[in-house]
């Protein structure tokens, strides 16, 4: 299970948007997105007897929250591409966590995931289910490029799937839902969060 901290409970707009990125990630478990990538992930990290238990949005989370892995799948991409890999450090410190993240996402950038398709560090930090759904988002996102370059193994998600799910914010939601994050967060490029560059979960990441 994630683990408990202490957050403000949203109301009004701001748990309407949770209760419909919550039931989008329902329906991505039916479409197949988060075993398709937690199958990849498991395979790309076979070699160090690491996998993720399952495709349950928690054990997803407690798996990637510092970072590391991220930063390992990063790495293994890197060398296919004959590029050199990055530094990352293995820690619970937040501060430490985050940087990986935001490493990891630098990474999918440049390997050619949009940045309208990468996650915040918090969508991954935190530990919620209605943001975990960006997560799966990038994450689908980078499997399908990683297809469309020949990397082994490679990923079985296909493009294409979800579109119909896909639900629309309103610019008071799109507000409503960055008012309500907080805690875990600090001005950044990649992945970290300010008001600047916030969007809804689900308003321009979408599934290809």
């Amino acid at each position: 299970m994630a683990e408990e901290t202490y957050r403000a409970s949203k109301s009004g707009i701001a748990k309407d948007i949770e209760i419909r990125m919550e039931e989008k990630w329902d329906d991505l478990q039916k479409e197949g997105v988060p075993d398709a990538v937690v199958g990849w992930l498991n395979m790309i990290l076979n070699n160090e007897g690491d996998f993720c238990k399952s495709s349950h949005w928690e054990d997803l989370h407690l798996f990637l929250k510092d970072g590391s892995r991220l930063c390992k799948v990063a790495n293994v991409l890197l060398a296919s591409q004959n590029a050199p890999e990055i530094k990352f450090s293995r820690s619970e410190a937040p501060f430490v966590c985050m940087d990986n993240i935001g490493k990891f996402l630098k990474i999918a950038e440049e390997y050619g995931v949009k940045r309208s398709d990468l996650f915040q560090t918090s969508d991954l930090y935190e530990g919620l289910k209605a943001p975990t759904v960006n997560v799966i988002t990038c994450l689908h996102a980078l499997g399908l490029v990683s297809k469309s370059r020949n990397f082994e193994p490679e990923y079985m998600g296909r493009g294409g799937i979800a579109q119909r799910n896909e639900r629309g914010f309103t610019d008071e939601e799109v507000r409503a839902q960055a008012d309500s994050i907080i805690g875990l967060q600090h001005a950044g490029s990649y992945g970290c969060a300010n008001q600047a560059g916030m969007r809804a979960p689900g308003t321009q990441r979408h599934i290809a």
